[in-house]
C-alpha cells in the first residue's frame, strides 16, 4: 500500500494553487523548530525573487503535502468532510488573522510581479558571476 504522502501527491492538484493559498497552507503548517526557515525564505525573496518559482514553490508544496499526510493520519477518526472543513477553517483563520501571513503575502506578491515582468532581468549571484568570469575564456579555446 502506498504511503499517505504518495497518495496525496498523486491526487491533490497542489501545483494549481495560487501563491496566496499555498503560502497560507505553508504558514499554517510552519514548524519553528524545523530546519526550513520560512521567514528567511520570504526575506530572501527581496534579493532573489526568482527563488519563488525556481525552488520555494516546490519546497512549499512538498512541505504542505507531508504536513497534510501527518494531519490525515492524526485525524483519521474524522470523516473526509470533517477533515476538509477543519483544514479550510484553519487556512481561512491564517488568511484573516495571522500576522506572519499578512507580512509575507506582499513580499511573495512582489516577487511574483518581478518574475512575471517582461522587462526585468535577474542578475546572477556574486558566486555565479565569478564562476562565469572564470569560465568565459573557455569559449575562446579552439
Amino acid at each position: 500500500m502506498q504511503s499517505r504522502y504518495k497518495q496525496l501527491k498523486e491526487k491533490l492538484p497542489i501545483s494549481r494553487l495560487s501563491d496566496d493559498v499555498l503560502l497560507a497552507l505553508r504558514v499554517l503548517y510552519d514548524d519553528p523548530l524545523d530546519i526550513v526557515d520560512l521567514k528567511q525564505d520570504i526575506d530572501d525573496l527581496t534579493l532573489y525573487p526568482e527563488r519563488l518559482q525556481d525552488s520555494y514553490r516546490k519546497e512549499w508544496e512538498t512541505y504542505v503535502l507531508k504536513a497534510l499526510a501527518e494531519d490525515l493520519k492524526r485525524d483519521e477518526a474524522l470523516s473526509a468532510n470533517e477533515f476538509i472543513e477543519n483544514i479550510m477553517q484553519r487556512v481561512e483563520e491564517v488568511g484573516q488573522n495571522n500576522t506572519a501571513y499578512a507580512a509575507y503575502l506582499p513580499l511573495v506578491a512582489q516577487a511574483k510581479t518581478i518574475n512575471e515582468s517582461g522587462n526585468t532581468l535577474v542578475f546572477p549571484s556574486p558566486f555565479r558571476q565569478q564562476l562565469m568570469a572564470f569560465l568565459l575564456p573557455v569559449s575562446t579555446v579552439e
